[in-house]
């Protein structure tokens, strides 16, 4: 679902929308955040990822509008954040898959796709470890507040 962007109009200057833009989406990520590190809802880490990557468009095509500097940095963190979110994604994926056929295979099959089932889940777990250590970092440097506020002068 795309955020509601206000305060875009012809009238605006490009960098006042895409400061709301980019705001917009910013916010609309990080909503995802809590139920991503809650992890059981593996639809969060999708919605998370997918806003990410939505965001590093806009600010691909936004990034003249702001001083190099500031802004690479802010673009590297949301980098981070996507690629991060892309492993355990990528398992979440797989797993799924998985389960959903176990049923149309033999009980030999169902055997094995069940092992490796679990390993995927094992491999999922170790991949939300840099994930919940990139979260925590973020929070610790107070990234959201950073991010927004620069975004919003």
């Amino acid at each position: 679902m795309e955020p509601k962007i206000k305060n875009i109009s012809p009238d605006k200057t490009l960098e006042t929308c895409a400061r709301q833009i980019i705001m917009g989406y910013f916010c609309q990520m990080m909503s995802y955040k809590e139920g991503a590190k809650d992890g059981t809802a593996i639809e969060f880490v999708h919605e998370m990822r997918v806003t990410s990557r939505r965001l590093r468009v806009a600010m691909d095509n936004f990034a003249d509008c702001f001083p190099e500097k500031p802004f690479k940095k802010y673009y590297k963190r949301v980098k981070a954040i996507t690629r991060t979110m892309g492993v355990v994604r990528d398992l979440d994926v797989l797993i799924t898959r998985f389960q959903r056929e176990l049923d149309t295979l033999s009980e030999v099959e169902q055997t094995d796709i069940r092992g490796l089932i679990e390993h995927l889940q094992c491999q999922r777990e170790e991949a939300r470890k840099p994930m919940l250590m990139l979260f925590a970092k973020l929070e610790e440097t107070n990234f959201e507040t950073k991010f927004l506020k620069f975004f919003s002068k």
